[in-house]
């Protein structure tokens, strides 16, 4: 028998020369670099180069081993190497920037005999025998019976056992087949086994039941309540291949439909990929709301929710994120265009860069002095922003196209072509951007 055990390896490569004062620990011990050295135990001698250095500090380590002990290798021309004893500590850091360390863990091992019968051996050196024994095994190329003794309890991996009893917790089935549970054409439901796939509840109790018809074909149903629940499986349901009281039945493949109860009622969330086609008065409500993806709506009364495509309707009290309106937009006497306030306080003197953040109409407020608006970012072709500078003291002057703004696509032009400077404070503009020139374009001013 073998017993793993674990050896570290440190190679250190001098890779620049060591400045006066950088350091090296190992297992605790700290050795300094000196450009003189007055105490030689513990101070290794910087040489003219990394190599020469290197050198110097192979000779002082032989001379001064670091505790472990350690095995010291000269391993090449920049490099030295440390190697601990089984299972010994290893630790190294430095200061400086002088060196790159590599640390390897190498596996060894140390052969023992194994008496028998295992009891012999102490309950500590029973469990490491044990496990090692299990170790060895999986290294076999032989395989068990499946109707070994020994194996009783274990399901095979080839062949074929009836497994009951078992509860699979964790880990992955790549191919299961589940039949109706019938031996032949009669596909009467078994009101006591329902074969199939089970879900049961923290009880056990069986909730739901997924399981194929006469012709293979899956239903989903539940199997928690009274015999004569609607939702159950019940005795009337003469044969799998009407599923009449099935949550989900699958009649072909291209032949699904819902069934809660008589009604052919089905509720809660339902996610359908693919075309939908409603013929006749169709009514969807839900009180959280809901998103239409990419639909053309072509007659409606009143939508609520996110509408891709509208074609006639009224969209009322609804918000509209991320869309492109491609025609001539109308807004009747009764409509309005409202952009609601977004207070900035960060701007408060000096060179500033506005960040307008998602925001049309923005108000400066908390200003300590004046300030020099050298950029506004978030800049977006046709964006339009409305600054205002509440401040009845302090002046918020425009800069145009300051080098004081790194980012260039965050400038400022004026109609000027020159700085444009307040007068007492209640400073009011409009921007508008130009992706063309990457600059934003000051529309109005107000000193």
């Amino acid at each position: 028998m073998g017993e793993a055990a674990t050896r570290k390896a440190l190679q250190i490569d001098v890779s620049t020369n060591p400045s006066n004062n950088d350091t090296l620990v190992i297992n605790g011990s700290t050795r300094t670099w000196k450009t003189s050295v007055a105490t030689a135990s513990t101070q290794i001698e910087i040489a003219a180069t990394a190599a020469l250095s290197k050198e110097n500090l192979f000779q002082h380590v032989a001379a001064n081993p670091f505790s472990g002990p350690l095995i010291l290798q000269s391993v090449d021309a920049d490099s030295i190497k440390l190697t601990a004893q089984v299972d010994g500590a290893l630790t190294y850091s430095e200061t400086g920037s002088w060196s790159t360390f590599t640390l390897s863990t190498l596996t060894v091992t140390s052969a023992y005999n194994v008496r028998m019968p295992i009891t012999v051996e102490p309950a500590a050196t029973r469990i490491v025998i044990a496990n090692d024994l299990v170790t060895a095994m999986a290294s076999a190329t032989g395989t068990f019976g499946t109707t070994d003794a020994h194996m009783a309890n274990f399901a095979s991996l080839t062949g074929t056992q009836t497994v009951t009893g078992k509860s699979l917790r964790t880990g992955f089935v790549d191919s299961l087949t589940i039949r109706n549970g019938s031996d032949d054409s009669d596909t009467t439901v078994e009101l006591t086994d329902y074969q199939g796939i089970h879900f049961q509840d923290w009880q056990d109790n069986r909730v739901y039941t997924i399981r194929p018809s006469q012709i293979g074909l899956p239903s989903l149903f539940n199997t928690y309540g009274g015999i004569t629940d609607n939702t159950t499986v019940a005795e009337s349901d003469n044969t799998l291949s009407n599923h009449t009281d099935a949550l989900l039945n699958v009649a072909s493949a291209d032949n699904r439909y819902f069934r809660l109860g008589g009604n052919n009622t089905a509720t809660g969330w339902l996610t359908v990929e693919g075309d939908i086609y409603l013929e006749g008065e169709t009514q969807i409500t839900n009180s959280q709301g809901g998103t239409f993806t990419d639909p053309t709506i072509a007659s409606a009364t009143s939508i609520g929710g996110t509408i891709g495509s509208l074609v006639g309707g009224t969209i009322a009290g609804t918000a509209i994120a991320g869309s492109t309106f491609t025609a001539a937009s109308t807004f009747n006497s009764s409509g309005q265009i409202l952009f609601q306030r977004l207070d900035n306080t960060a701007i408060t003197a000096g060179n500033a860069t506005l960040n307008p953040s998602n925001g049309t109409f923005i108000r400066v407020t908390g200003m300590t002095s004046d300030v020099d608006l050298v950029g506004i970012s978030g800049g977006a072709d046709g964006r339009m922003l409305y600054v205002y500078n509440n401040d009845i003291l302090y002046d918020m002057n425009i800069k145009h196209d300051s080098s004081l703004e790194t980012t260039a696509a965050n400038r400022i032009y004026t109609s000027t072509q020159a700085d444009r400077l307040g007068n007492g404070g209640m400073n009011m503009m409009t921007f508008i951007y130009d992706s063309s020139a990457s600059r934003w374009v000051l529309l109005s001013w107000e000193e």
